[in-house]
C-alpha cells in the first residue's frame, strides 16, 4: 500500500493531535504558546491573510472567466 504524504501543515497539525492524544479540542485550547508549531496547530498558516474580494476584482475575475471558457485551446481540444 502507497503512504500518503503530508503537507507541511498537514504533519504539523498531525503532531499536534498526536501531542494532545488525538482530541482536536485539546489542540484548540492548547496551552503551550512557547511550542514552535504553536501558531500552525490549527491546520493553517496564521500568516497568510485571506484575499477580500471587491467588487472590482470580482468583475476582473468573471471576465477572465468569461474568455477562458471561449478560448480557441478549449474549442481545438474538443474536436
Amino acid at each position: 500500500m502507497e503512504e500518503k504524504r503530508l503537507t507541511p501543515i498537514k504533519a504539523i497539525r498531525a503532531k499536534c493531535l498526536d501531542c494532545c492524544c488525538g482530541n482536536s479540542n485539546e489542540v484548540k485550547l492548547c496551552t503551550c504558546t512557547g511550542c514552535a508549531l504553536y501558531p500552525y496547530r490549527e491546520g493553517h498558516s496564521p500568516f497568510i491573510q485571506k484575499q477580500e474580494w471587491t467588487e472590482e476584482r470580482k468583475a476582473a475575475q468573471k471576465a477572465r472567466m468569461a474568455q477562458n471558457i471561449h478560448s480557441p485551446i478549449r474549442e481545438k481540444s474538443a474536436n
